[in-house]
């Protein structure tokens, strides 16, 4: 092949210009005394990189930084100059430092959104230069997005729905909630809109300042229905307005076939909500005489009620069968009346020094200090017996003697009528009865504690004494008793046997840990009887911590089979709650698992009712029933007992001869 002249100069040229820069490295590159124009100092022939975060999502009004990272390789050691590009409207870019000097290898770039800016995705691209070298560059795909809720504030409410109660029964409010933005401290005025003339929405402040306001809700005749209510926060200032809405239900009185009674008006129900086996929480509408009447279809049944405790609430579940329910349901007014005006007093005489004495009448019991006077209130209408007590000089051992009893059947005075004297010393008081008890399977220095009550077949009961005395670690004991012949079919002793354990933590109330409660309608003979074995541990887990659910699961021994009790009690934010569950529930022997339920999808939940999360709980289960003690019922007030069995369900009256055992144990857990 034969080729041009012309192409064999060319190729002539560009292999000499090749040998020319050859030669010339070949002799330092570093310039020549001639001012030549290669590489200057400090510099070479390599490269950089440039790299940082791919992303970065900034809130209209917000800013946020990226970090610039410099890889230098082959040789190049130089200062890197930066600039930044792409930059939507409303955002603005600052670099720390617009060079990088040599031997750092990075830089800061703060970007800033404007309150304004451009909603969307861009790219924003940072270049880097430097002396002798090719220029890199970095992209940070940035994200705009608007706030949540523009604005200086938000609102939030405790409930999403709310059923209006009858007139003649408290609810509790609602609790709004507004969190302002930094910068705004300005006042909040709370509106409604959405409700028609007779339902109405209060607020307690109406020009919020602070951070919470009360809504009451007062319904004048609404019709039933669901009713949407729109709450309007509009910011001092004309600086905005924010609205949230819920639901308001006016219904009538749910019915059914169970009539689950509320004994005692001075108490306010929250809330009252019943699960029929597997099925969703139901929210049950009372009639105007705090009656919820409702249906359980399934083997199984569940309720849920919320009331008032230390300025805090109370939830209560109980779960049982069908049938137990019903039971209890119908034996729920046994002994506790609803409060009434009728009233009794009287005196105590025959007794000497500073001796106490008691009485009941009723349900409900009064007491004094010698020959002292006593008031008998809210005292169920008809005739009612009286029983008395009176103690003796505390003993060196420390119990607390009886030495008379009174017992009068079928008084029915007229309200505010004073009794007769209960005088100790005439012909219609008598000695009471003394036998030995001795108690077994108590540890060594255990101290426990011995209280003894007499309820009669028409619903009266009484104390033998005011106190059960001072814990201590005796094992046999005295107990009193009323002779047979002045008692009558129907009538029965409680004796109630308690060994105490320390709280815990060391500040927290101390706790029955295990518990003898027997029945008889005479205790004349010596007994024998044994404490119920220690409560294994449970596991006690958080189920959710936002709603304040807790979780406790373990093993039941054969002595506490009746059932389950698991107590949770916040003293720091006045929240408790407690859940009964029966052997029957359960459905297993041996072993329990109970946690508190998911109530939020029953209309009128409140999240004010639930344990707050981050404080501690100290909570207790216990196996045959809830144990009783000073703090939770060891004297059975009066205010609130019915007659119970061993798991206190109420469901079945206790019998002569009957005995129960129930155990308990302790700790604390923070939801």
């Amino acid at each position: 092949m034969i080729r041009s002249r012309t192409t064999i100069g060319a190729r002539a040229s560009r292999v000499l210009g090749a040998l020319v820069v050859f030669m010339a490295a070949g002799c330092g590159g570093g310039g020549d005394s001639t001012g030549g124009t290669g590489p200057g100092p400090g510099t070479s022939t390599g490269a950089f990189a440039l790299s940082s975060p791919a992303t970065l999502s900034l809130v209209q009004g917000t800013s946020g930084a990226v970090t610039i990272t410099i890889v230098r390789s082959g040789g190049f050691i130089g200062p890197v100059s930066l600039t930044v590009s792409g930059l939507a409207s409303g955002v603005t870019g600052t670099l720390a430092s617009s060079t990088v000097a040599a031997g750092s290898t990075t830089a800061t770039l703060t970007l800033s959104s404007s309150a304004t800016a451009a909603v969307g995705t861009t790219t924003v691209t940072i270049t880097g230069t430097a002396s002798g070298v090719s220029s890199a560059t970095a992209a940070v795909a940035l994200t705009i997005t608007a706030p949540v809720s523009t604005g200086p504030f938000t609102m939030a409410l405790s409930v999403s729905s709310f059923l209006v109660l009858p007139s003649n029964q408290l609810p509790a409010f609602p609790q709004l909630t507004v969190t302002r933005n930094a910068g705004f401290s300005g006042a909040v005025a709370l509106t409604t809109t959405g409700l028609p003339g007779t339902l109405v929405a209060a607020y307690s402040p109406s020009n919020l300042t602070g951070t919470t306001a009360s809504v009451a809700i007062l319904d004048i005749g609404t019709p039933p229905g669901t009713y949407t209510a729109t709450i309007h926060g509009t910011a001092a200032g004309g600086l905005g307005e924010r609205t949230l809405t819920f639901q308001i239900v006016v219904a009538p009185a749910t019915t059914g076939s169970i009539h689950w009674k509320i004994c005692s008006g001075s108490t306010p129900q929250y809330f009252f909500a019943v699960k029929d086996g597997s099925g969703p929480w139901t929210r049950i509408m009372p009639s105007a005489d705090t009656v919820y009447s409702f249906n359980i279809a399934s083997a199984t049944g569940s309720i849920a009620m919320v009331t008032n405790d230390s300025g805090g609430y109370r939830t209560t579940i109980y779960q049982y069968t069908a049938a137990e329910m019903a039971a209890r349901a119908a034996s729920q007014c046994t002994l506790v009346q609803n409060v009434t005006s009728r009233t009794a007093n009287g005196t105590f005489g025959g007794v000497t020094g500073f001796r106490t004495s008691q009485v009941g009448m009723g349900w409900w019991f009064g007491s004094a200090n010698g020959n002292g006077s006593f008031s008998l209130l809210n005292l169920p209408p008809g005739p009612l017996d009286v029983v008395a007590f009176r103690n003796g000089e505390i003993s060196a051992a420390l119990e607390i003697p009886v030495d008379r009893a009174i017992i009068r059947r079928g008084v029915n005075p007229a309200s505010g009528a004073a009794l007769p004297v209960l005088d100790f010393a005439a012909a219609e008081s008598f000695a009471p009865t003394t036998s030995t008890w001795t108690f077994t399977n108590v540890g060594a220095g255990e101290p426990m504690s011995v209280s003894q009550l007499f309820a009669t077949a028409s619903g009266t009961s009484a104390y033998f004494s005011l106190y059960p005395g001072v814990d201590r670690a005796q094992t046999v004991r005295t107990i009193y008793g009323v002779p047979l012949a002045q008692t009558i079919a129907g009538d029965l002793h409680q004796v109630v046997a308690t060994i105490n354990t320390v709280g815990t933590p060391a500040a927290a109330p101390n706790r029955a840990s295990r518990q003898i409660v027997a029945y008889a309608r005479t205790l004349t003979a010596d007994r024998t009887i044994a404490f119920g074995p220690a409560m294994p541990a449970p596991a006690v887990t958080v189920v959710s911590s936002s709603a304040g659910r807790l979780r406790a699961s373990g093993t039941l021994p054969t002595e506490y089979s009746a059932g389950v009790s698991f107590d949770m009690t916040q003293t720091s934010t006045a929240r408790f709650a407690t859940i009964h569950t029966t052997r029957d529930f359960l459905g297993t022997a041996g072993s329990y698992d109970v946690q508190f339920p998911d109530l939020s999808g029953a209309v009128g939940w409140d999240t004010q009712f639930a344990l707050r999360s981050g404080a501690p709980v100290n909570w207790w289960v216990s196996g045959g029933g809830p144990v009783l003690d000073l703090y939770d019922g060891r004297y059975l007030f009066n205010s609130t007992r019915s007659r119970w069995t061993g798991a206190t369900t109420g469901i079945v009256a206790p019998a002569d001869g009957a005995t129960y055992l129930m155990g308990r144990v302790i700790g604390t857990t923070t939801p």
